[in-house]
């Protein structure tokens, strides 16, 4: 396989050529990804696991290159992505703030009632989530993570209501918001991304409805392109109706998946993601049970985006 990824498979992609996630030559890289999915396939109980395999590293790089994956890796870009400004309806609640767990894999970090409490002060059409444009900056956050890992990533999700103490100290204004506010929230009721949101977008990314059918598709690319890489999801403090949709997640995933789902309550951070296989309690923000800097809000978020850009590996796009 590796053999066929360097002879059959990447010479028919050029345009990917600098592309981070894409090995380009014998080593670590090339191993951990055709290692991913060949385990996929494995799992999935593929009848001829190299000709599976084989289609699936193919179908990774066209998805690489249709998407343009390489421009998630440009300077600016996650400012591009996460803004409203340039990508309205973006609105993403969750991201890599700096957290690693202790063995040195990254730990992103949501927290979801930022985009989903439309009765929260201050929310407006312009903060909902558009499929399109939201798709393609979750895809950046995920594919960035790709990046870092070594052996996988993990995500702690923070179920708690809207944060409103704290978001009351920046008067309710979203991270953003910060470039400025465009509610292109029309295009959802037309199914169609906006044609002034940072793209490409896959085909039918414009016709998804809002809500399940966008974290459904979420759900799938993650699983399709990034398969083996997750490490664990802390679902912190959950409602009951979180619960109830959590219940449907399960079922669109394989049982080996959702065995890495975790429910945590308020009290059993240290038995999950502030135990032994999690993260240093001094690093992790006092919002989630630990010792480190406060989330700010939606602040931790705003870090996020510097950190992204800073830490980029390709330049700018002419």
């Amino acid at each position: 396989l590796r053999q066929a990824w360097l002879d059959d498979i990447l010479p028919d992609f050029p345009e990917l050529k600098e592309d981070p996630n894409v090995p380009m030559a014998p080593g670590d890289d090339l191993d951990a990804t055709v290692r991913r999915f060949l385990s996929a396939e494995t799992k999935e109980k593929s009848p001829d696991l190299y000709a599976s395999t084989a289609r699936r590293l193919r179908s990774y790089l066209e998805y690489r290159r249709d998407y343009r994956c390489a421009d998630f890796h440009r300077k600016g870009m996650a400012r591009r992505l996460m803004m409203h400004a340039s990508n309205p309806g973006a609105s993403v609640y969750f991201g890599d703030m700096g957290l690693r767990d202790r063995k040195g894999e990254p730990v992103l970090v949501g927290r979801i009632a930022l985009s989903s409490d439309d009765k929260a002060p201050g929310f407006k059409d312009a903060d909902r989530i558009i499929p399109a444009t939201h798709l393609r900056a979750a895809m950046f956050v995920i594919d960035r993570a790709l990046r870092d890992m070594r052996t996988g990533g993990s995500f702690i999700l923070d179920l708690s209501p809207y944060p409103e103490s704290e978001m009351k100290t920046k008067g309710h204004t979203r991270y953003w918001d910060a470039d400025g506010v465009q509610d292109r929230y029309a295009a959802v009721k037309e199914r169609r991304a906006p044609e002034d949101g940072v793209g490409p977008h896959l085909p039918h990314h414009g016709a998804l409805a809002e809500g399940l059918p966008t974290l459904k598709e979420a759900l799938r690319m993650a699983s399709t392109h990034f398969p083996e890489t997750l490490t664990r999801v802390w679902f912190y403090k959950p409602t009951f109706l979180f619960r109830s949709v959590l219940r449907i997640i399960c079922l669109w995933l394989p049982a080996e998946t959702t065995q890495k789902f975790v429910v945590v309550q308020a009290g059993d951070e240290a038995r999950h993601f502030l135990g032994p296989d999690g993260c240093d309690p001094a690093t992790v923000p006092v919002e989630l049970g630990g010792q480190g800097p406060s989330l700010c809000g939606d602040e931790f978020l705003a870090r996020a985006v510097a950190r992204y850009d800073e830490t980029a590996l390709l330049e700018a796009a002419a």
